[in-house]
């Protein structure tokens, strides 16, 4: 498990980047502590007498260098110790598993360790001598062995060979490689690469090298998947959780060893690439990651903004394949423009990412074969519904952040839900699975579609998204309940609150504004149900913040504005319970009470470009959900079991079995792509037939 404050963000950035400028100049690097200069030399030194040497090359001494420069970056002042060697505003006592207290401690040893080691060295003493111990095996295996570590380095010249032993006795005792993957096992090698710094070991920093390089292969259990997605604590998307600090910390340890026999191979190089470029990338929005790919870490507060640091990580690839490519992400993400165009499926973790030059967006979806978004250590309390189908929608940086702690999680964008009171369910740590086979995506690099079973807490529901170039369109059909006392919702969006709402009869021309200043509302089919709640009857179109959802067919939708209030410990017990307000949309479709065979479709706008008049739904029952893109030519089609989908005006589609299929069309010509429902290599034989004679067949493989 890893916890919310075992290393701040804001310092990992700073290590990235000084390790960076260290290895790209291979000479001094210096660092202002209040007037005083502290420079380390990164050279190699080929005397074959000095411990560590391999080839003639001090390659400790290198990595050491290294090192020490990455870590002596300019921070904040900290306060002395007390003659004891600890500080009075910490509790030592403290057992919160997610930020333990006296991990403090460490991390202002490790500042004092910089400029002022007289201090420090009292501090590290009156650590050593509480010898503590965290409920949370993460804090005692590998946070806290980190940062000592850390310090220890910083302060090697003026350690005692006491001092120096009792240190590496207990980065050896506490972090063992036993039961050790993914990310957990990486920090083990951080760890380990400093007890071997002091004690002058390369064996023990070259095996935790080499531990590290083998990490970096995709594969079936935890860590990089094959579709370039990142599974912690089982088959979990955690891209933007543990998967970050996986990316961050392995072209770290990269531009440690560059140039030196630990350096990693081509392959490796390779793999770590391919992962931020065709796995990373397509989960950053708007400079943040989409909290439905960062597990319980989404409840921690600014957490999302950490997506940022993937710049200093592309960067320090530079020795890797795809070089050029790393570089131009880096700059994109620093400058704010769009970092890929385009649409990809991740299948190992029922992903769909979708990026366009004004906007983007994703869905995620829950099946038998992935676990969602955990609940652990008092965090992510309210995850319940995120991986059910949301579908974030970003054109800005400022439709979500921060919203989450003020959110109604019931009301998450995309999701069909059975509207209940009460807290949510905490679904089991890493147990839970989604409760349908039933889960896919398909997209050729340009459109995507996405489709689900959706069953949880009586619910079920047949969901499916279709993402053109720009517009999307949601279906939902065969919605039942056997709750009697809650209602169903499907949410179209839950946002911030950004100007005017306007709601439409039809799809052109002028609406009702049901939200601004000094509204009224009025016209027929709008009614006010309590403040900041209006029902539009008969609605064609909705306009919010310079996006348009349309409803081919006339629907009841449901308007609620205001301000919303929460407390970031809401939804993680160890973040502020400091009270919070933010102005929410949100917009939902009331199915009802029990509902036996509800539907909803509708279209999302964002931006000026969109033609949803070209988009005609062929179908939208439990048995088939397809819709026709007249002005690109493109067919989407889920097949829910076997069938036909005749296209007005075009062909007809047959499948032996359920399926996903798109079908372009170019004058005379057709492209078929299809995909299964139930994880990767399921397959479906296809007849395409116009006009009775077939056009293409593509016979199940």
């Amino acid at each position: 498990m890893q916890p919310a404050a075992g290393l701040p963000g804001s310092w990992a950035g700073r290590f990235m980047s000084s390790l960076l400028a260290s290895w790209r100049t291979g000479s001094t690097v210096s660092v202002d502590h209040d007037g005083e200069q502290a420079g380390f030399t990164l050279r190699p030194v080929p005397d074959p007498h000095v411990p560590g040497t391999a080839g003639g090359m001090n390659t400790l001494g290198i990595v050491r260098d290294r090192l020490l420069a990455a870590l002596a970056s300019p921070v904040t002042p900290v306060d002395v110790p007390r003659p004891d060697g600890t500080w009075p505003d910490i509790d030592y006592a403290g057992e919160d598993v997610a930020d333990w207290q006296p991990a403090e401690h460490l991390r202002r040893l490790a500042v004092l360790a910089r400029d002022s080691p007289a201090e420090a060295l009292r501090a590290l003493d009156g650590w050593l001598e509480l010898d503590l111990h965290c409920p949370n095996w993460w804090y005692n295996q590998l946070g806290a062995p980190r940062l000592l570590g850390d310090a220890a380095l910083l302060l090697e010249r003026h350690l005692s060979a006491d001092r120096r032993s009792r240190v590496a006795r207990v980065l050896h005792n506490r972090a063992t490689w036993e039961r050790m993957t993914g990310q957990n096992l990486l920090w083990t090698a951080q760890v380990a690469i400093r007890r071997g710094l002091l004690t002058d070991d390369l064996h023990v920093v070259s095996d935790a090298f080499g531990r590290v390089e083998e990490l970096l292969a995709v594969g079936e259990g935890e860590g990089i998947q094959p579709d370039h997605s990142f599974h912690q604590h089982g088959a979990q998307l955690y891209s933007g959780g543990y998967g970050h600090h996986f990316a961050r910390d392995a072209a770290a340890l990269a531009a440690l060893a560059a140039g030196t026999p630990l350096a990693f191979s081509g392959r490796a190089l390779a793999v770590l690439a391919d992962y931020l470029l065709d796995g990373q990338r397509w989960m950053v929005h708007g400079g943040r990651y989409d909290i439905a790919c960062m597990g319980r870490e989404s409840s921690r507060r600014g957490n999302s903004a950490q997506a940022r640091e993937l710049a200093a990580a592309a960067r320090a690839l530079a020795d890797a394949p795809r070089r050029q490519e790393l570089a131009d992400f880096a700059d994109r993400l620093d400058s704010g423009k769009p970092l890929v165009v385009g649409a990809r499926y991740f299948w190992r973790s029922d992903y769909l990412a979708v990026h366009r030059p004004g906007w983007s967006a994703a869905v995620k979806l829950s099946s038998t074969r992935t676990v969602p978004s955990e609940t652990a250590n008092g965090e992510g309390l309210k995850s319940l519904h995120l991986c059910d189908g949301f579908v974030p929608l970003w054109r800005t940086d400022r439709e979500y952040p921060e919203l989450w702690p003020v959110w109604d999680w019931r009301h998450l964008a995309g999701t069909t839900t059975v509207y209940r009171t009460g807290p949510l369910h905490v679904p089991a740590f890493g147990q839970d699975t989604g409760g349908s086979r039933f889960a896919g995506g398909l997209s050729d690099g340009e459109y995507g579609l996405a489709a689900m079973h959706l069953r949880r807490d009586g619910l079920e529901a047949r969901k499916a998204w279709f993402f053109f170039a720009d517009e999307y369109v949601a279906l939902g059909a065969g919605i039942s309940s056997g709750d009697p006392d809650a209602p169903v919702h499907t949410t179209i969006d839950q946002t911030a609150l950004t100007g005017q709402v306007v709601c439409g009869s039809t799809i052109h021309g002028p609406g009702t504004t049901v939200h601004g200043p000094g509204t009224t509302v009025h016209g027929p089919g709008t009614t006010v149900h309590g403040p900041g709640t209006t029902v539009c009857q008969g609605a064609r179109r909705l306009h919010h913040d310079g996006v348009t959802y349309v409803f081919p067919e006339p629907a009841t939708v449901t308007i609620r504005t205001g301000l919303r209030r929460g407390r970031w410990a809401d939804i993680n017990r160890s973040q502020s319970d400091a009270p919070l307000s933010a102005r929410v949309l949100e917009l939902w479709i009331d199915h009802g009470v029990r509902p036996g065979d509800a539907s909803y479709a509708y279209i999302v706008v964002p931006g000026e470009a969109g033609a949803p008049e070209a988009i005609s739904v062929l179908a939208n029952t439990p048995r088939l959900q397809a819709v026709r893109h007249g002005g690109l030519g493109v067919v989407h089609a889920v097949f829910h079991e076997p069938g036909v989908l005749r296209v007005p005006g075009g062909p007809d589609i047959a499948v032996d079995r359920p399926a996903l299929l798109q079908l372009r069309e170019a004058g005379d010509r057709l492209s078929l792509s299809t995909a299964g429902p139930y994880g990767h290599g399921d397959s479906a034989g296809v007849s395409i037939h116009r006009g009775g004679a077939p056009e293409v067949e593509r016979p199940r493989s």
